[in-house]
């Protein structure tokens, strides 16, 4: 399977953007926020730009946990009552 760069589910304050980027790269997510941070003034606020592009053409990380469904399924007791 590929890795993607994908945005973040879990690790995310407002898009997720910086937490995907952080995962692809095997760095913490707070030194891409550092660095989106420091380059906003020095590129005359490009980088808003670049974060919302992003935003829409990063695909949304979902963690959905994986389940066997040809595991049996134990049948249930049957409830007596009195």
């Amino acid at each position: 399977m590929r890795h993607r760069i994908t945005r973040s589910s879990t690790n995310r304050v407002l898009a997720g953007v910086c937490g995907g980027l952080g995962e692809y790269f095997g760095v913490d997510s707070t030194w891409i926020r550092l660095a989106f941070i420091f380059l906003t003034p020095l590129t005359n606020f490009l980088t808003i730009l670049v974060y919302i592009i992003c935003v829409f053409s990063f695909p949304e990380k979902r963690n959905i946990q994986e389940t066997d469904f040809r595991k049996k399924r134990l049948p249930k007791a049957s409830k007596k009552y009195y």
